[in-house]
């Protein structure tokens, strides 16, 4: 009873120190006396990616003499970052193809376990969803070596890829990083700037450092001032195309309401005007007809015809309308 307690307890202590362990695996060290016993833990950034800058270092560990390493998860940050593992030789060896590092995206969520092989480091199991689709990238980027002799087929296919395929916004960051070091993702932002723009707003939601995303924020910054500025052009042209047109609707408004103002007296016979005037002067009917010579009732007939003509109701009225005042 006392020997099951003792393994029980054994073994959970194993399994608690390995659920600890966020980066173990094994070196496939062909000849462990030219390398170092230390294998360093660093943290890059997007742009350390395919160079030899060793990045941010994070930890060091021992490598065992049966080729193990591990890395505690506090080492790790809690969202999904890039990380490079890499051993040194002692002795340099000339025109040297091994590769002495690796690089993955992690988090301390999950975890990577690096197995037994011929390559320094062999291949790996992870449970990270970013680093596997980031294998899936680096797998359709060799098949593009293999099947594309264009290079304009390539890029057309990596962008599609990145675009349609790829779900995390991470491998999508490596991908279009790609792009910028073949000097294409300022076209491609052009052509494609809704896509971009939301793809930043998509980074800023995530959990992902800002840091990560910067260099695409200051290209969206600058490719995104210049679409504004043209825009901005754009608008002050039509602005002024607007104003002018305001102008000149306002002056024919101005015009055509002027016109209506203007007291328009249609032409009066030669009859009708001298007795308008006698009506000016005050003269009734009767004076105006012993006046002309003519009957009383031609004198209302030429009345009424004149104010229908200058459109008044009564003498008062032809008045005002003819010295323009009014009561």
């Amino acid at each position: 009873m006392y020997r099951f307690v003792l393994i029980i307890v054994l073994l959970g202590a194993v399994l608690k120190i390995s659920a600890q362990d966020a980066v173990s695996g094994f070196v496939n060290l062909e000849n462990p006396g030219d390398w170092e016993t230390d294998i360093h833990l660093s943290k890059l950034s997007i742009d350390h990616l395919k160079s030899e800058t060793e990045g941010k270092p994070v930890a060091i560990a021992k490598i065992k003499k049966d080729g193990s390493f591990s890395f505690n998860k506090k080492y790790i940050s809690d969202s999904d970052q890039l990380y490079r593992l890499s051993i040194n030789r002692i002795k340099k060896m000339i025109n040297d193809t091994v590769k002495a590092e690796v690089d993955f995206i992690h988090s301390n969520k999950e975890f990577i376990q690096f197995k037994r092989g011929k390559e320094l480091f062999a291949d790996f199991e992870t449970t990270n969803k970013a680093q596997q689709e980031w294998q899936k990238f680096n797998e359709f980027e060799a098949n593009l070596s293999a099947h594309y002799q264009s290079a304009k087929e390539k890029i057309a296919s990596r962008k599609g890829f990145v675009k349609d395929s790829l779900q995390i916004l991470m491998v999508k960051l490596i991908g279009i990083k790609q792009l910028e070091i073949e000097q294409l993702l300022d076209k491609d932002i052009a052509q494609n700037e809704l896509y971009y723009l939301n793809l930043l707003s998509e980074l800023r939601k995530s959990d992902l450092n800002p840091t990560t995303y910067i260099f695409l924020e200051k290209k969206l910054a600058y490719l995104t001032n210049v679409a504004l500025e043209k825009e901005l052009q754009q608008s002050r042209w039509i602005n002024l195309g607007l104003f002018v047109i305001v102008l000149i609707f306002g002056y024919i408004t101005f015009r055509v309401k002027r016109k209506k103002q203007t007291v328009v007296i249609p032409d009066l016979s030669k009859q009708e005007t001298t007795i308008q005037n006698l009506i000016l002067q005050g003269k009734t009917n009767k004076e105006i007809a012993g006046e002309l010579f003519i009957s009383l009732s031609t004198v209302k007939t030429h009345i009424t015809n004149i104010y229908s003509k200058l459109n008044v109701s009564n003498r008062r009225e032809l008045l005002q309308k003819s010295t323009g005042t009014s009561t």
